[in-house]
Order: C-alpha cells, then sequence, then structure tokens
C-alpha cells in the first residue's frame, strides 16, 4: 500500500503518527513526504520536531536546515524554521551558531518574538539559559502595547468609554454584574 502512496499522503500519515507519538514510523513518512518539493519544507520541519522529540536533536538541526533551504518556503515561514533551529543549538549550549542563526532572524524581521532578547541575552555572556516565558512574555506585552496604542490614535474616544464601563460595574454589588 506505501507503494501507491502520494507524497501528500505519507506528510498527512505522518501528521497522525507525530500525534499519537509513533515517531519512528512518523520520521520515515516524513522523510518520504520530504522528497517532493511541494512538501519538503513541511515534511523537514515535522521531522526536525519528531527527531527532537526522541532526543536526536543534532538530526533535528540537520533536518531544519533543510527545511529552512526547501525552495517554497516564504521569508515568514524560514523564520520560524530558523527561530527553532535557532532554540535547539541554544538548548545543545551552541551559543555561537544560535546567536548566527538569531541575526539572520533579525536581518529579516527585526521584531521577530523574541529574538533581539534572545541575541541580548547570549552577548551578554551570562551563565544559565534564556527563560523562553520570560521572553515570550516580553514580546506579547510588547505587542498587545501596540495594538492598543493604534486603537487609541486612531479612535481617542475608546478610553473615556472604557473609564466610563469600568466604573458602571465597579459600583454594581458584586452578584448583580453581567
Amino acid at each position: 500500500m506505501d507503494q501507491q502512496m502520494s507524497p501528500w499522503e505519507f506528510y498527512e500519515r505522518g501528521l497522525v503518527l507525530k500525534q499519537v507519538r509513533m515517531f519512528y514510523p512518523a520520521i520515515e513518512d516524513f522523510q518520504i513526504a520530504a522528497g517532493d518539493t511541494r512538501y519538503a519544507e513541511k515534511a523537514y520541519v515535522q521531522l526536525a520536531m519528531c527527531l527532537k522529540a526522541i532526543g536526536h536533536d543534532e538530526e533535528a538541526i540537520v533536518a531544519f536546515r533543510q527545511a529552512a533551504t526547501a525552495p517554497m518556503v516564504s521569508s515568514v515561514e524560514r523564520c520560524h524554521i530558523l527561530y527553532q533551529l535557532g532554540h535547539t543549538l541554544e538548548s545543545l549550549g551552541r551559543d555561537a551558531e544560535s546567536l548566527e542563526v538569531y541575526g539572520c532572524i533579525c536581518n529579516s524581521d527585526p521584531e521577530f518574538l523574541d529574538v533581539a532578547q534572545r541575541i541580548q541575552h547570549l552577548r551578554s555572556g551570562k551563565n544559565g539559559r534564556f527563560s523562553w516565558t520570560r521572553g515570550r512574555w516580553k514580546a506579547w506585552m510588547k505587542d498587545v502595547t501596540s495594538r492598543c496604542q493604534a486603537v487609541f490614535l486612531h479612535d481617542p474616544t475608546v478610553l473615556s468609554q472604557t473609564g466610563r464601563w469600568v466604573g458602571s460595574h465597579a459600583e454594581q454589588p458584586a452578584g448583580r454584574r453581567r
């Protein structure tokens, strides 16, 4: 039956196998799917994730690099792939390589996730790994702040309307709020 399956079907089956944590057969399916340039990028990313899940980080690095250089990958997808590659390198203590990868992301999109904070942390030479939650939290807060500023600049009455809504709810007894 496997000989009659298309690369897309191998990819889809690989996703199902990965979902149920059957990583070894999933890896085989993703390797087959990666042979087709239309699915290479996605298949290599999933292959890398499976390899990481079973502790084969060095092989995952190779798969992430193959995904990042696949012919059909967009610049946004490349940033996400490189981010995963940089994170994997960083987790292995390969700081110089992760700095190089994060630098490539920064050249493409200086505001990408927490890359600027990761670069700063790695350049500082501080002992200990970068706190993923701290970096993601800062990136998320920066995004929320910029979106709020955009709303308030677009419609300055939003703030006064929000204040009136909060004030009216604060005056109601706790049991009667809607």
